[in-house]
């Protein structure tokens, strides 16, 4: 979400941001499978034959049985097609809820289990299966740690307690995570922020040896985190970083609009940036099966993550957006059509041309494969009822 542009704003510096809470086995024969793309998007896995090698038979292993795919779109895992709806938490503390900020006295989610676990628990009664939450929106807390350079050596703080807590608490409320590991606002230049020096992402990610200790000491180990955790199924989607297109200037290589950087960012090139996402992308696939994608600002960058291995899409959109590319138009309208396209963000309280509603109703119809709102801390009882309302309307389908 863009501060600017989407009519919300970034937490004030310290700020304690909350809301009330008071009320396969590996196998060792050969495999061969396939994978197919239907007319919706959606990616599927055809059947797989594995080959014995002590006695040459061939076995068949059966298709999913999914009592109730989602009919239009939808997005495949555990052996199950729904489509994702849910809601961005997207954070406790904004940069704190994974590692920590101990100068401000804010902590991480193994710190504060049942606060965490009671607003997961609110986002599940209204109806979310899948959560959009926030882990370095930008290096402030103490998750990452960084040599005297300014290069990434490890992770620091709770941040490995605090995503195991996490996936207990997906585990115990029964909802499923899309963590976004980095966001825009990351590419704010090296700053002091309520006695916090926070330093900016630009250098490492320009930089081939700092972005390779980036990917090395922190995406990877997170990757493994989860990998090893009992409860990795919880994590459905990494989402490589947020609105990257508010951190990029120049043109676009695949025909889209030129990107207009936020003049407060240090911006990037799209060639950069792709570098930097591709090589993310790349770590989180070698280490886990959860899918991958990008948080795309808008469909005026429909394109911008067609060239990386993104496993579907995701888009946002707020007023801005659907004057000029409107909410009610399938993806092939904006020229996708390869890969499934989650709306990532948008008002829970609706856009001024349509109600909650209205847009999910679309969305389902037109194919798209989920939709999360912005956000659990602005959301009223009014509007978490809305999200209620639409899974129980389409109670399997909407729901893993």
């Amino acid at each position: 979400m863009l501060a600017a542009a989407c009519g919300g704003a970034s937490p004030d510096p310290g700020a304690d941001v909350t809301t009330d809470t008071s009320s396969s086995a590996a196998s060792t024969s050969a495999e061969s499978s396939t994978t197919s793309t239907t007319a919706d998007g959606t990616t599927t896995a055809d059947t797989s034959t594995s080959a014995d090698s002590s006695t040459g038979s061939a076995e068949t292993t059966p298709p999913c049985d999914d009592p109730c795919p989602a009919p239009n779109g939808g997005l495949q895992w555990s052996c199950r097609r729904r489509f994702a709806h849910g809601i961005n938490y997207a954070w406790h503390h904004f940069g704190g809820d994974f590692g920590g900020i101990p100068q401000w006295g804010q902590l991480g989610v193994s710190e504060q289990p049942e606060v965490i676990g009671a607003e997961l628990q609110t986002m599940k009664d209204a109806g979310a299966s899948v959560i959009r939450w926030w882990m370095l929106p930008d290096l402030r807390g103490a998750g990452v740690v960084l040599d005297a350079s300014g290069t990434p050596t490890g992770l620091g703080g709770t941040l490995v307690a605090d995503l195991q807590t996490a996936l207990d608490l997906a585990e115990q409320s029964d909802v499923y995570l899309m963590l976004c590991l980095f966001s825009f606002d990351a590419f704010r230049p090296d700053q002091d922020v309520a006695g916090i020096t926070v330093p900016g992402l630009q250098p490492i990610v320009l930089d081939d040896a700092r972005r390779s200790a980036l990917m090395e000491t922190v995406v990877r180990p997170i990757a493994q985190t989860v990998a090893a955790h009992p409860h990795a199924q919880r994590v459905i989607a990494w989402d490589v970083i947020n609105e990257p297109e508010w951190a990029m200037t120049g043109p676009s290589p695949y025909g889209d609009m030129d990107y207009s950087p936020n003049p407060d960012l240090q911006a990037i090139s799209h060639a950069q940036m792709e570098t930097f996402v591709a090589d993310t992308i790349d770590v989180l696939h070698q280490e886990g099966d959860a899918l991958v994608t990008v948080g795309g600002a808008a469909m005026k960058w429909a394109k911008a993550w067609s060239a990386v291995d993104v496993d579907f899409y995701q888009f946002h959109i707020y007023d801005w957006i659907d004057l000029y590319w409107p909410y009610d138009m399938a993806p092939s309208a904006y020229g996708v059509d390869d890969k499934p396209v989650v709306m990532g963000e948008f008002p829970l309280g609706g856009l001024s041309s349509a109600s909650y509603a209205q847009m999910l109703q679309a969305w389902w119809d037109l194919g798209y494969a989920g939709a999360m709102g912005w956000q659990l801390i602005e959301a009223t009882p009014e509007q978490l009822q809305q999200v209620r309302d639409f899974t129980d309307a389409h109670a399997c389908e909407a729901s893993w």
